[in-house]
């Protein structure tokens, strides 16, 4: 490599001590794959513990070089690496220290979540969506929340915690919706005044309808892919649609929000087909929030063009 390992990860340190708002927070991203010079590789941070995932194949000697320029820049306490290869099982190993971490709380903006490097691909929070979580908060106030693929509830909690005054969570995954709980636990927030449901959102979705349910603000925010026993669904095939049925829910001057990660659904391409919302609505909409990743996820602008996280808000 023309930069060294210990460079790159030091720059990139760097970067996020200059310009990361870090009070009250101590989970963020390190290494963005090509975005910090390091391809298929990214590094997150959390409090003490470290995790670096692979996304292709990499040698021992090159593997020891990053865990030696972590622990002389960052001393922590634990460093786990997940393999992650396309067609592949996750494979999760512990690099140093003295237990893969499990059930350890973080601080994000001051509010802590449960975390876990054990369960697969997810840790319990994307630290991707730092900011817009911030937003939620702010437009919370008095609303009553609907999260539609709540997973760990992670934007409910914020918005409990911004004043609204109930939240209704619903994810396919009994184990996503307890551990959304104990977030709701860690954060003293009522979880008996709030509403978790193990569910198919677009099940749940024609219920809502039919029983004359709505709410003050809809958060949906769904896998690229998943599959259930009714539905087989695909982010650029069906998001206008779940958006129709969103609209469908809200109350008049209520907000909807809507995020994907597929990067290869460019901004364009998604505005080209947001007028598909009309074929599932006869609700009138209007765009008024844009945003997209935080600062510690840079992307080089050639192996990925723009920005990868789309965070859409209508009313």
């Amino acid at each position: 490599m023309l930069l060294s390992y210990n460079s790159i990860i030091h720059k990139a340190w760097v970067l996020r001590k200059q310009y990361l708002h870090l009070t009250g927070t101590n989970v963020y991203r390190l290494i963005n794959s090509y975005g910090d010079a390091l391809p298929e590789v990214t590094i997150d941070v959390y409090d003490k513990n470290i995790l670096v995932q692979y996304f292709t194949p990499y040698e021992k000697h090159s593997k020891n070089s990053i865990y030696q320029a972590l622990n002389e820049l960052l001393a922590p306490k634990t460093v786990t690496e997940k393999i992650r290869l396309k067609g592949e099982d996750i494979k999760t190993h512990l690099v140093s220290g003295l237990k893969i971490p499990e059930n350890f709380v973080v601080l994000e903006n001051s509010i802590p979540f449960n975390i876990s490097f054990t369960e697969g691909g997810g840790t319990g929070l994307f630290l991707d969506q730092r900011d817009n979580r911030k937003k939620v908060q702010a437009l919370a106030k008095d609303k009553e929340v609907l999260n539609c693929f709540c997973y760990t509830a992670s934007f409910s909690v914020y918005a409990g915690l911004g004043g609204a005054v109930r939240t209704t969570n619903i994810d396919l995954s009994k184990k996503a919706i307890e551990w959304g709980k104990k977030n709701f636990l860690l954060n003293q927030l009522d979880a008996k005044h709030h509403e978790f449901i193990v569910g198919d959102v677009w099940d749940w979705t024609k219920i809502f309808q039919k029983k004359g349910r709505a709410f003050d603000m809809i958060i949906i925010d769904p896998p690229s892919f998943s599959t259930s026993k009714t539905t087989v669904f695909t982010v650029e095939k069906d998001f206008p649609q779940l958006l129709g049925r969103g609209l469908n829910l809200l109350r008049e001057d209520g907000i909807l929000i809507f995020s994907t990660n597929l990067a290869k659904m460019s901004f364009s391409k998604f505005f080209q087909l947001l007028p598909k919302i009309k074929n599932f609505t006869s609700k009138p909409y209007k765009l008024i929030g844009v945003s997209s990743q935080g600062l510690d996820f840079p992307i080089d602008g050639i192996h990925l063009a723009e920005p990868y996280l789309k965070f859409i808000m209508l009313s």
